[in-house]
């Protein structure tokens, strides 16, 4: 480990992260002379929405980060940033580098390159990425190589649901798509097939239409089963004539 000095006032324990960033950086940039990193707790600052985050001092050799309400990933950040100034110190861009007043990123052209070099996010992921392959089990997110992207997901969900309302619930049964069966890890185009049956159950018999989209005609009758139709020839028809109503007939007519 390195022997940079670190003051920490603000109550995290990520000395030991800290000290692993230097490392890194170190080993990339190549500066001989580590910083001293204070880490410092201001309410005030922290009151603000555009407040300071850190700065770094050319002089002393010190890196100041305000920790105040933020997340310790968003202060070893922060820590990155002023690590490549105090490389770039070494390396003596702050000597006569001009106008560092305020809006000195705008109005100094050699100061706004020293930021867009200290602004690269590939030094932190870099070292974020190296860490989690050297310690997986510890820096690494709960979802594993055999747990697919959805179950990772509702998994995650259904924690920080927990979390925050005290109770547990399953999402899976929550799902639209699934049919319900016992088959938890069944392709879903099996509950998909399954909608889509019940969807036709409404379709007209004759044209195969949704009923909203059918043409055939509404006071069309239903056609009799064969055991109707035998049935119904048994029947007397309601308009039957008799021989006596022949009769009176006749007899009217006359």
């Amino acid at each position: 480990m390195n022997n940079c000095k670190i003051i920490n006032n603000s109550g995290m324990e990520i000395d030991d992260e800290v000290h692993s960033l230097v490392d890194f950086t170190k080993e990339r940039f190549g500066f001989k002379r580590p910083p001293t990193i204070f880490l410092n707790n201001d309410d005030q600052n922290a009151s603000k929405t555009l407040a300071k985050t850190g700065y770094y001092d050319p002089e002393s050799l010190e890196i100041h980060i305000y920790t105040t309400g933020r997340h310790p990933k968003d202060i070893l950040r922060s820590i990155a940033h002023e690590l490549v100034h105090h490389n770039q110190n070494e390396n003596g861009d702050f000597e006569n580098a001009g106008y560092s007043g305020k809006g000195y990123a705008q109005k100094n052209p050699h100061l706004r390159k020293m930021e867009l070099q200290a602004n690269d996010p590939m030094l932190f992921r870099d070292w974020e990425d190296s860490l989690k392959e050297k310690h997986p089990t510890i820096y690494n997110e709960g979802r594993t190589n055999t747990m697919s992207l959805k179950d990772w997901k509702n998994k995650e969900l259904s924690e920080n649901l927990g979390t925050k309302w005290g109770f547990k619930m399953d999402l899976a049964k929550l799902n639209e798509a699934h049919c319900g069966g016992d088959h938890d890890k069944a392709d879903e185009s099996h509950c998909m097939e399954e909608e889509q049956l019940e969807e036709k159950k409404g379709d007209c018999p004759k044209c195969k239409k949704a009923k909203e989209d059918c043409v055939c005609p509404k006071n069309e009758e239903k056609e009799m089963s064969k055991k109707e139709k035998e049935f119904a020839a048994l029947a007397e028809p309601k308009d039957k004539i008799t021989y006596a109503d022949k009769i009176a007939g006749a007899k009217k007519e006359k």
